[in-house]
Formats: structure tokens, sequence, C-alpha cells
């Protein structure tokens, strides 16, 4: 097989997983969203993986801190009521 041919299979294939996850996505938002958000979040998850420790660090975090991070994250003001 050329060089050129498994690249472009690896390329497919890669594109196949981007794909289904976007997928998975839509469907966690009930059905509904930007496509390209979706997409291009699918993207970040599957390239970055450092992106998915940091979320699943997030997830598993104590309420208030999970509320910091979130603020930190987006530069919202966290809510009073998660203050310490």
């Amino acid at each position: 097989m050329s060089d050129t041919l498994s690249a472009a299979l690896m390329a497919m294939g890669q594109e196949d997983k981007i794909r289904q996850r976007a997928y998975e996505i839509w469907e966690s938002e009930g059905r509904a969203g930007n496509a390209e958000d979706h997409w291009l979040r699918a993207e970040r998850e599957l390239l970055n993986p450092e992106s998915e420790r940091s979320d699943a660090i997030l997830e598993d975090a104590p309420p208030a801190a999970a509320a910091e991070a979130d603020s930190a994250a987006t530069g919202e003001i966290p809510d009073e009521r998660f203050a310490d």
C-alpha cells in the first residue's frame, strides 16, 4: 500500500471518529445546537487528549471547586451561593 493511500485511509478513519463523537454530542444536547460547534468540540476532544483529562477532573471535583474552575475557564463570575 502506498504511503499516500495509507495516509488517506488514516485520515478517513479519524474523520469517522470525529463524526461519531459529534453525533454523540448532538444526541447528549437533546438533538439541538450547532453542527459545526459539535464537530469542533469532537475534534478537540479526539485530537487533544489533555482536554478530556481536564474535563474529567472537573466532573470529579466537589461542587464548589467545580463552579470555581468553570468560572475561571469561562471568565464568568461564580454564583455567591457556591462560595466558601
